[in-house]
């Protein structure tokens, strides 16, 4: 499949483009779990781990009207992007039903993405369902730099969600997995295991990357301040425009004195943990 084209290339800031590309493939993974990938050597070369991509259909149809938020879940051979996402909507089903050779307008990258570790910091990552989207592209920076086996926890509702574990396994990860209903890997929530860890291995005080669902986040991040931990979390936000504007991503801000409140797209959507009001969560 040849890279897909540009077309009425805008950049901004020399950080953000928007660019028409070509569906490489777009195929289910896993129940209602799909995976796409497209080329753009552009894109690829300005994406960090964390930052999302804002995806229109066709610039020749307004249904949806509104650009999706997704984040970037992996990056191969230096310029195939690939967006992990789930249906759960009219937006994500047409989304599914688009085939090779599909045009696509992406605009990215967007937002803020993770900090990454030092090369003899320990990391662990705690993925909760769909959170494992940012977490892989995560695991292929840290994997070129760490020194220790990065250490996963990924939890699931049942095993007919799980997905890409063989993946990850492949990227020096040390992986644990839990579903709720015991159907697969370890029974329980996963932050069962972060608080077994922490237990644990508290002396290994390992830097916390986390993105899922709000109450896991929350826990998540009451643990790691509990502990004396770095934790960064990645949020979801309800967003229609990806750059500030509409305002609609705002998370409470929870030690800053001169901004009261925070947006996803803008000022995330990574966040250290201690950034955030979770009483307001």
């Amino acid at each position: 499949m040849t890279e897909g084209k540009i077309t009425d290339l805008a950049v901004y800031d020399n950080k953000m483009l928007e660019e028409t590309v070509l569906i490489e493939f777009n195929r289910q993974i896993g129940k209602d779990t799909w995976l796409m990938g497209f080329r753009s050597a552009d894109l690829a070369s300005l994406a960090k781990p964390g930052q999302f991509l804002m995806i229109h259909l066709d610039r020749n149809t307004k249904d949806p009207l509104l650009r999706r938020p997704f984040s970037i879940h992996r990056i191969q051979d230096r310029n195939q992007l690939m967006i992990l996402y789930k249906i759960v909507g009219k937006g994500t089903l047409l989304l599914s039903s688009l085939k090779e050779g599909d045009p696509i307008s992406v605009i990215g990258p967007l937002g803020n993405g993770f900090t990454i570790s030092g090369p003899h910091e320990r990391t662990l990552l705690i993925a909760g369902g769909m959170g494992i989207a940012p977490l892989f592209f995560l695991a292929q920076a840290l994997n070129k730099v760490q020194k220790h086996t990065i250490k996963m926890f990924l939890g699931f509702s049942t095993s007919q969600e799980v997905v890409l574990v063989d993946q990850l396994k492949g990227l020096n990860i040390d992986l644990s997995l839990t579903t709720e209903d015991g159907s697969l890997g370890i029974k329980g929530l996963v932050t069962d295991l972060l608080d077994e860890y922490l237990r644990q291995e508290l002396n290994k005080k390992p830097v916390i990357y986390a993105c899922g669902p709000t109450l896991m986040l929350k826990k998540v991040a009451q643990m790691a301040i509990t502990s004396n931990l770095r934790c960064y979390v990645s949020l979801e936000g309800y967003m229609a425009c990806g750059l500030g504007i509409c305002q609609g991503c705002a998370v409470k801000a929870g030690n800053s004195k001169d901004k009261p409140y925070y947006y996803v797209c803008q000022d995330g959507p990574v966040f250290s943990s201690e950034m955030i009001d979770w009483r307001a969560m």
